[in-house]
């Protein structure tokens, strides 16, 4: 205790006490530093006060970033001490999870709120900042347990009330959250008029509480008596209807949704709910199918609707999805021709959900390849469907031919037609050479040719239609990710940021997820060298992830101020189904795929082991003349480092420049506030020591939140078999055959089964539980056969049934060979290659993708050049347009679109 100073428990003297309250006021108006001078006053005199201590660590953590560690460590130094000094101060175990919660450590800022609970029963913020962090952590029962203390301590609060009747609600108890809710209208005696849609939408959330704790009745009931002051009347019109439905009062329900259609009668849901309520939707058992008779009614009640809404193009299209035959032929007709005449460039989308059915694509590919010839040869469409042959069709214009152009290469491109899908385009394009759609779609197909550069150059030409559109920036950058090119890439994403060289961070500001994991793929294409950026990109999208979850945390006020109940509970379901998108599940997969690369082949070995077997089979010349290659390779990438580099600061000079000629300000402001990025490269990522570790972090959170998908399993299982965990890798591989199509069928699955069989003979567990276990499930998997015998069983029944098919076939193959001698490893190769070529390319559309994945097997990973070669030249005339395996039809690429040299073209470009 410093000398002159009162006990640390102890009250400090008046002065002191007021310096102390400025302290607090100073933290809550955030100035820090003025708060952290205060207490130094006061610590000068009373060194053990803990209280001030604590707040002084508060602070100093407020002022401190993320990345300044000793500042982290200082803050959290001083509030340890400040509750070592006064363990009986709330205010202490209360600051002391303040700032656990600020680095979102919740379960022991939980614990830091209770400890100050024990000490002072009845602190309302203490209690508050408690129930924040257990609805944020999703414990129900503490969260219910607060908010009753909370109501029980200021039953005046109005937002006391309701957190409690949402924390009956979150924890299943449906009839207490509306008996709450009702005890609460109760103690008013009238809605003030600022408070009338707040109301509202607690009546409204009542009522919705009801329908989904199974009393429909009760919640149609409820809003019968308090109709009249609800304000969304659109919102009660839809929540009756629905009601209606399930109680089974038809007649009200169709009423009411002909009464919404009306307001929108481009509404699907209100179409869908209208044709539940006739009785027309097809039934559970019918397995989607429905009958003649409800085909009848169905098209006799979009009869009446058209009529009734001529306008209404979804009562135009509806009749689409559920007619056949003639009559889908004849509406299909109808509703085709005038989406060519206005031009609607998204009819082939609109229209492509009916294409899955062979029937009805077959009848629309008549019908647009007939309006085709008709307008090439008379400039007017065929007769309608059902009319007279010599009825007098009006002439169209021009355009109606390159709308209708387009939509057919799209239909062949899906088809796999893709020489006279191009034809299609370049005939639109020959006609109206400034239609940017067109150009767009060239892309697609030339990607599906196999032309990414191609592609990537169709998709500049369109940008530079209109450098003002971002979704042609965003195609552009798409093409570009694809091809390779991303640095250039970059570049063309962040024409659209105000940071202009540092567009990077403010793409990752902007939490621009898609072109991350592009990113992040294009990277990990490139090779174990570019391991690093692509962890970066990947590792980014994760990020965001965590930063949304966490962003929850102010919604649990904020929501309950304005009264939004109903949005509020759907955001908590959103939260929980969080990481179970496709944007956090693809780049997870991403990032786990590289750690496993790491792991396989880490960096700091693997050049040098190839590269020692390469110079040890190499003659001495030979070695030389390697060296000498090598060496000169690298100056000419450093030379081109260089380049790049005063490249990047003379177009930063020209542009702060320009700038200030303009406005006098600096350009990059924000830029230049922001702190370098001490990993720009993902240098460190890709370096760590344990890369099983990272990726078992993330197939962790893939099989909890996206076990439906099939590549969490098999990711999984990929982890456990590196770790020898078999137990592990058992229960994934079974995973994966439920969730996968097909079952112990399918490709991936059937190579992992393989490998696992395998594993567990090298390296039978010695625990003789684990053993029996692992035996058992994998006799499961593989019957009474053999990993060989399964293996040939399989490769009869389905080793043919496509390429992908193959590939699996003859990876067990090998597999099974590299577990015997030299012989049997060379026989296996062997055979595997020859049941993979065995393909005729001929015969169907294949993917291009995955010939280049088989070329690539054959040629690195088998080392059978030879096949390679043969499967090159058949990809060659299959693919024509591939630049990968040199097609005959490669595009010829203008010379002014160098991606790696555009730099000066994407600096002179403002926005």
């Amino acid at each position: 205790m410093a000398s002159g100073g009162a006990q640390p428990n102890q009250p400090l003297p008046s002065k002191e006490a007021g310096l102390f309250k400025q302290v607090l006021r100073f933290h809550e108006s955030k100035q820090y530093k003025k708060a952290i001078r205060t207490a130094d006053q006061i610590l000068k005199k009373f060194a053990e006060h803990g209280e001030t201590l604590a707040m002084k660590g508060l602070c100093l953590r407020n002022l401190a970033p993320d990345s300044d560690k000793e500042k982290k460590e200082e803050a959290y130094e001083l509030v340890r001490k400040g509750v070592k000094c006064d363990l009986k101060s709330h205010v202490c175990w209360h600051v002391y999870g303040l700032l656990y919660r600020q680095d979102r450590e919740y379960k022991e800022a939980i614990k830091c709120y209770l400890n100050a609970l024990r000490i002072d029963k009845e602190n309302i913020q203490i209690l508050r900042d408690l129930a924040l962090l257990q609805i944020q952590m999703r414990d129900l029962q503490g969260f219910v347990d607060t908010r009753h203390q909370l109501l029980t301590l200021k039953p005046s609060n109005r937002s006391h009330w309701i957190t409690f009747a949402v924390a009956h609600h979150m924890n299943g108890n449906h009839e207490l959250a509306v008996q709450v809710l009702d005890q609460f209208e109760r103690t008013l005696d009238e809605v003030p008029a600022s408070e009338a849609y707040e109301h509202s939408e607690m009546l409204m959330y009542a009522a919705t509480v009801l329908a989904e704790g199974g009393k429909p009745e009760e919640a149609l009931a409820y809003l019968e008596r308090r109709k009249d002051k609800i304000k969304d009347r659109l919102g009660l019109a839809e929540m009756q209807a629905g009601l209606y439905l399930r109680v089974g009062r038809a007649p009200e329900a169709a009423a009411t949704y002909r009464r919404l259609l009306a307001v929108n009668p481009n509404n699907y849901k209100i179409h869908d709910g209208l044709q539940a309520a006739l009785g027309l939707a097809p039934t559970a058992g019918s397995g989607g199918a429905l009958t003649d008779k409800q085909r009848e009614a169905l098209s006799a009640l979009y009869n009446e609707l058209q009529e009734q809404f001529p306008g209404s193009s979804a009562c135009r299209r509806i009749p689409l999805d559920f007619t056949v035959g003639e009559a889908f032929k004849k509406a299909a007709d109808a509703y085709l021709r005038v989406g060519f005449t206005r031009g609607v460039p998204s009819l082939y989308v609109d229209v492509r959900p009916l294409l899955s059915d062979p029937e009805k694509a077959e009848t629309i590919q008549q019908l647009v390849e007939s309006y085709r010839d008709s307008l090439r040869s008379a400039g007017t469409y065929p007769p309608l469907t059902g009319a007279a042959n010599d009825a007098v069709q009006a002439l169209e214009s021009p355009q109606t031919l390159i709308w209708l152009l387009l939509f057919i290469a799209r239909l062949y491109d899906r088809q796999g037609r893709l020489e006279e899908a191009l034809a299609c385009i370049d005939e639109a394009l020959a006609h109206t050479p400034t239609c940017i759609e067109l150009y767009v779609a060239k892309a697609k197909i030339l990607k599906h040719a196999g032309d990414l550069e191609g592609a990537a150059h169709v998709t500049e030409i369109s940008r530079r239609m209109d450098l003002q559109d971002r979704f042609l920036n965003s195609v552009a950058v798409k093409a570009l990710l694809a091809a390779g090119h991303c640095k250039a890439a970059e570049r063309t994403a962040s024409l659209f940021t105000r940071d202009g060289e540092q567009g990077a961070y403010s793409l990752y500001d902007m939490q621009h997820m898609w072109y991350e994991v592009a990113a992040g793929r294009a990277h990990a294409a490139r090779g174990p060298h570019a391991a690093g950026a692509a962890l970066k990109k990947f590792t980014a999208v994760v990020q965001h992830f965590a930063d949304i979850h966490e962003d929850q945390f102010d919604f649990h006020s904020y929501c309950v101020r304005k009264g939004t109940l109903r949005s509020y509970v759907s955001m908590l379901g959103m939260m929980d189904r969080l990481y179970g998108h496709n944007f956090y599940s693809n780049a997870a997969v991403g990032a786990i795929r590289v750690y496993l690369q790491l792991y396989d082949c880490p960096p700091g070995t693997a050049n040098g082991t190839d590269e020692e077997t390469l110079l040890a089979s190499m003659t001495p010349e030979e070695r030389k003349k390697y060296k000498l290659a090598k060496k000169k390779e690298e100056k000419e990438r450093a030379r081109k480092a260089a380049e790049e580099k005063e490249r990047e600061e003379r177009e930063k000079r020209d542009r702060e420049k320009a700038a200030g000629q303009k406005g006098g300000k600096k350009a990059n402001t924000a830029a230049s506030k922001r702190e370098p990025d001490p990993d720009p490269d993902g240098a460190k990522l890709a370096a760590t020591a344990d890369p099983l570790g990272e990726a078992s972090k993330l197939v962790e959170m893939l099989v909890r939140h996206a076990g439906d998908r099939l590549a969490s399993h098999l990711l999984a299982a990929e982890v456990a078999l590196r770790k020898g965990r078999l137990v592990v890798a058992v229960g994934a591989v079974r995973k994966a055959a439920q969730v996968a199509e097909g079952g112990a069928a399918h490709p991936d699955v059937h190579v992992l089964v393989v490998r696992l069989a395998l594993a567990v003979q090298s390296c039978s567990p010695e625990h003789p539980v684990v053993r029996s276990v692992v035996a058992a499930a994998l006799a499961n998997l593989l019957g009474d056969s053999s990993p060989a015998q399964y293996t040939e069983a399989w490769r009869i029944a389905h080793g043919t049934a496509s390429l992908a098919h193959r590939v699996a076939a003859g990876n067990a193959m090998v597999l099974l060979g590299a577990a015997g001698g030299m012989a049997e490893q060379q026989a296996a190769t062997t055979a595997a290659v020859a049941h993979v070529t065995a393909e005729d390319l001929s015969s169907s559309p294949h993917d291009h993708v995955q010939c280049v994945e088989v070329h690539k097997l054959l040629r690195d990973t088998w080392g059978d050049a030879a096949a390679a070669e043969r499967w090159r030249t058949a990809c060659a005339a299959a693919f024509p347009h591939s630049r990968y395996f040199g097609g005959a039809k490669v595009m010829a690429l203008d010379p002014a679109y160098d991606f790696e040299n555009m730099r000066e073209a994407f600096g002179k470009l403002s926005f």
